[in-house]
């Protein structure tokens, strides 16, 4: 028992069970001091007092086993009754008043603890510790039936060993007590005797349950090598996942990192994870030096033998730090990248703001200033004067290319027409407009997401605008089709012109709008192949 403690002390440090079942070990030896060939009163006054611990002390390392944790209410309950007994009722309390002189041990050496010699007292505090060690054994033997009961699988399989060999110890003891009920005190005949082989032999196979937990993670790690040899392979983002899930023998299993933000957690392509949105998990916290790396959400039980947790975290410690790294970079890029949707959503969504405000109020008005002219020109009568003829016509032809001017204004803006009638209507508004020809292809009827739409048109718009100054033929085609959750735009034209500032600064603008939507642009121009600007946008399945 003691070997078994301190090797489970070596391989977890953090972990208090390997104390536990070592201090049982020695425990069971404190018997033999209350003996009077032990030769020593120092010796001999602390057998008085710890001769009875050693079942309370393997019952704690029993229930405490394998994770060391903290134990429920019921069990602290049954652990103070059980010490208390033992140690205060059946240990220090009667050391206070046995005279080994009175009681007629003449070999015994001296009680140290001697306060005043009662052979009644000494003898009521034994029968009422008997009586009470009959109870908390059979209470703890069935606390650890219960906790053995309501382990998960891969626990129990760790755990059964130890207590049911430990539940077999408890019967022993309880058996011994209930033997010691009528002469009042915990003797040593020939029944005892047996008895304490029998204790003896449950030890030992309480001590081999505990080495057996080792060679099963010897196994463990054997399946760990195979999968650091896996992992060797430096698996794609995600890959990681597909391993684990495969060695742990869980399929939806996930694998989420820690940023540096207050309870945020993302997967390996920078998604963020919420832990607590699937209630029917478990998380498990993979920590390096007290650090968490990664958590794993998995089946309940899956991994509820603590060495196997950390043999995962050993195993997959260099490959859980390399996803680690690159799950921030993504999600950094993620964010960056909603960061940009957000600005073009809300520069779209301005640009509409003003187109209204500018059909709305300052065409509005020009039109009724038009109006109130024409009204003006009616009420001149029979034979108005040149001179201000002249002056109204041209306050009207003003207005007129004012008005012509503020509704071009408008449409560059953001056209009313491809929000109310979508793409395929502003490209033809827009190629009647256009000061080169257009040529449309092919181009969809249907209706795509706002963000998709404005990002198409005025891809196609500025596209055609930028062609324009580059192009020696003077005109371009466009062809916009849809290829299943993406929908491609292509604008090409004959030219050899090389792009100035403005037209880089037009591209550059473009290859912003179409990246803030996860998609990708491509600027080809050159002597003999022409200019192409082409692009692939998401737009949902």
């Amino acid at each position: 028992m003691i070997g078994a403690g301190l090797h489970l002390r070596l391989r977890r440090p953090g972990n208090r069970s390997g104390y536990l079942v070592a201090a049982a070990g020695v425990a069971w030896f404190f018997v033999e001091w209350n003996n009077p060939g032990i030769g020593s009163s120092i010796a001999f006054t602390f057998g008085l007092v710890a001769y009875a611990v050693a079942p309370p002390v393997l019952a704690h390392a029993v229930l405490a086993y394998p994770s060391g944790r903290p134990l429920g209410p019921a069990e602290r309950v049954a652990l103070v009754a059980a010490y208390v007994s033992s140690g205060l009722v059946l240990g220090l309390l009667p050391a206070l008043f046995f005279d080994p002189h009175q009681q007629a041990c003449s070999l015994c050496p001296a009680n140290l603890l001697l306060v005043h010699g009662s052979e009644g007292v000494v003898d009521a505090l034994n029968r009422w510790g008997v009586r009470l060690g009959v109870g908390w054994t059979v209470a703890l033997a069935a606390l650890a039936v219960w906790r053995l009961v309501r382990a998960s699988a891969p626990l129990r399989r760790v755990t059964a060993p130890v207590l049911l060999a430990g539940i077999g110890y408890l019967l022993l003891v309880w058996e011994d007590y209930v033997h010691s009920l009528s002469p009042g005190i915990l003797s040593t005949d020939p029944f005892e005797y047996r008895l304490r082989l029998g204790e003896a032999a449950a030890l030992g196979t309480i001590a081999l349950a505990v080495l057996w937990s080792w060679f099963r993670g010897r196994r463990t790690r054997s399946a760990m090598t195979r999968l650091v040899v896996e992992l060797g392979e430096s698996p794609p983002p995600g890959g990681l996942r597909d391993v684990l899930a495969r060695s742990l023998g869980d399929p939806e299993l996930q694998v989420a990192y820690p940023l540096g933000e207050p309870d945020r957690y993302v997967d390996a392509s920078g998604r963020t994870v919420d832990l607590a949105a699937d209630q029917g998990r478990a998380v498990t916290r993979l920590a390096r030096s007290g650090t968490t790396v990664a958590v794993l959400l998995h089946r309940k039980g899956l991994l509820d033998d603590p060495g196997l947790a950390d043999e995962v975290a050993s195993a997959a410690r260099l490959a859980l730090e390399n996803e680690r790294l690159q799950a921030e970079v993504r999600a950094q890029l993620e964010d960056l990248r909603t960061s940009r949707a957000r600005i073009v959503t809300t520069g779209d969504a301005e640009r509409r703001r003003l187109e209204r405000d500018l059909h709305d109020g300052a065409q509005q008005r020009l039109v009724g200033l038009s109006l109130a002219l024409r009204l003006v020109r009616t009420q001149l009568g029979p034979d108005p004067d040149s001179n201000f003829v002249s002056r109204l016509d041209q306050a009207e032809g003003g207005l007129r290319l004012a008005i012509d001017e503020l509704r071009e204004l408008a449409h560059g803006i953001y056209p009313a027409v491809l929000a109310d009638e979508g793409l395929a209507a502003a490209m033809e508004a827009l190629a009647e407009r256009s000061s080169i020809p257009i040529q449309i292809v092919a181009i969809p009827e249907e209706r795509f997401p706002n963000p998709v739409e404005a990002a198409a048109y005025f891809l196609l718009a500025e596209g055609t605008g930028a062609i324009a100054t580059l192009t020696a033929s003077g005109g371009a085609t466009v062809e916009v089709e849809r290829d299943g959750d993406k929908l491609l735009v292509e604008v090409t034209a004959d030219g050899a012109g090389d792009p100035d500032a403005e037209v880089e600064a037009r591209v550059t603008e473009l290859a912003d709008r179409v990246g803030a939507l996860n998609g990708r642009l491509l600027f080809d121009h050159g002597p003999g192949r022409g200019i192409t600007i082409r692009a692939e946008i998401p737009c949902g399945s």
